[in-house]
């Protein structure tokens, strides 16, 4: 089962398939934006502090590695220091901050913030997943929160190295090498 981070009640889960099997399901199909996929993994659990950008960026990369996500719902990455990059992660981010849909939570001494979600971002999180449901990508939000739970326990290192394991071409302009 899905859950969401936060405050939200642990008796509340997020329905993600019928229980009727005859219960209509849309006609029209909406592709989920890419921000609505943002949105849903800094609602999901994990990291209930927040997500830093370069860990927000890696998950979005590797669920835009996953099969069955919509190509339009994809982010595009290019080689970073700090490992696979979007530009359109960053603009989504401030878009949503400024929206008041995300809280950046300042890191003392860092020159970048934690993203983290707040009241209304779970209740947008809610929404989405119900378009999702009807929109057959149930199996597409279950990667993404296991990619958050994934990111949100393992170290900086370890994720980078993962990530440059698994798709080296995006290890080309890295600043981070793991003492071999």
């Amino acid at each position: 089962m899905l859950r969401f981070v936060g405050n939200v009640s642990p008796d509340v889960k997020p329905p993600l398939t019928s229980t009727d099997p005859r219960a209509p399901r849309s006609a029209v199909r909406r592709i989920l934006a890419r921000s609505d996929w943002l949105i849903l993994l800094t609602a999901f659990e994990g990291a209930p502090d927040g997500l830093d950008p370069v860990r927000l960026q890696q998950s979005l990369f590797l669920f835009s590695r996953c099969p069955g996500v919509p190509p339009r719902s994809k982010y595009a990455f290019e080689p970073g220091v700090y490992g696979p990059i979007s530009d359109g992660v960053y603009e989504d981010l401030d878009r949503l901050t400024g929206e008041r849909m995300l809280e950046p939570v300042p890191v003392k001494g860092a020159h970048w913030s934690l993203y983290k979600p707040i009241d209304v971002t779970f209740e947008r999180a809610r929404r989405i997943l119900r378009q999702a449901e009807a929109d057959d990508l149930v199996d597409a939000t279950r990667q993404l929160a296991a990619i958050k739970q994934y990111v949100s326990s393992v170290g900086f290192g370890e994720l980078l190295e993962r990530v440059y394991a698994e798709h080296p071409e995006f290890a080309a302009n890295s600043v981070f090498r793991r003492a071999a």
